[in-house]
């Protein structure tokens, strides 16, 4: 069965003043992201999650960029307050111990601190303002408190073989209960614009392995800017048993991909995968347009 993960993006403001070389979320790094701030207000975010539950849907990712946590963890309390929905609380390495306590006090059922890259030198080169070392740390700390942890792999940002090989090695260890795999698809505007998406077929490769080698997977993750329908069925063949960045149709807010400005609409993923045969966890509708 595959598990369909909605969205709502908190805010893009972004508190590091050297953003990263592929960023198309932050205020300001594309004009084919969200480009000017977009923080949501409590009554947006309330109706989002009301919407996105009455869907069918059972799990949302709440993002934002650094600097943003008292508005996360209002919009987790929101979510938990007037929906049933899973939660997933994505606001990278901008964390602490005291803070990750704080999110599971309000009830976050994961929390996402992607390291995208383990080889050091690269990870600078890419995000000059952020710490690897920070990352690792907020991961073991989320790990300590007995919080399920997800943590992603970004494939085709000039990493090597041997540079994935030891992030899923890292991942195993951690005994990690999300992988996201990513595929890179440049944004305009960015200092990566013009380098060549990551290749489909180098994406499920890496789907296959954390497969294989992670045992600990509750949920592997593909999410769907970075594979958009083309890529859809071969990632779940390769492995994949959850979808991301998924809003139904009519979803009330401007949505963009992280990954690149698509993002899956829900009735038309629904038709392919029952198509195929694929069953999904999306639950009986409560909307009708």
């Amino acid at each position: 069965m595959v598990e369909i993960t909605s969205t709502i993006h908190v805010s893009n403001y972004c508190s590091l003043r050297r953003k990263c070389a592929y960023c198309g979320f932050a205020v300001g790094t594309s004009i084919d992201g969200y480009f000017y701030l977009t923080d949501k207000n409590k009554d947006e975010i309330k109706k989002a999650a009301i919407f996105i539950e009455k869907n069918g849907i059972k799990r949302v990712s709440l993002s934002a960029g650094y600097g943003n946590f008292k508005k996360v963890l209002s919009a987790l309390e929101i979510v938990k307050n007037h929906t049933s929905l899973k939660v997933l609380v994505n606001i990278g390495g901008d964390l602490d111990i005291k803070k990750i306590k704080l999110l599971k006090d309000v009830g976050v059922d994961t929390i996402c601190c992607n390291l995208e890259t383990m080889n050091p030198k690269l990870f600078r080169k890419l995000k000059p303002d952020d710490s690897l070392e920070q990352r690792m740390k907020v991961c073991y700390q989320i790990k300590n408190l007995d919080i399920e942890l997800s943590s992603g792999i970004l494939v085709g940002i000039g990493e090597t073989e041997e540079d994935r090989e030891r992030h899923i090695e890292f991942l195993k260890e951690l005994e990690v209960e999300e992988v996201p795999v990513m595929g890179f698809r440049p944004y305009k505007n960015t200092p990566m614009e013009n380098v060549s998406p990551a290749p489909l077929f180098l994406q499920l490769k890496v789907i296959e392995t954390v497969k294989e080698r992670i045992k600990s997977l509750i949920r592997l993750t593909v999410p769907f800017p970075t594979v958009l329908m083309e890529g859809l069925l071969p990632a779940i063949k390769a492995g994949a048993t959850n979808i991301a960045t998924v809003v139904p149709a009519g979803y009330p807010l401007v949505v963009k991909g992280v990954g690149s400005p698509a993002v899956g609409i829900l009735e038309e993923i629904l038709t392919i995968l029952e198509k195929h045969g694929i069953r999904t966890n999306v639950g009986k509708r409560q909307v009708t347009f």
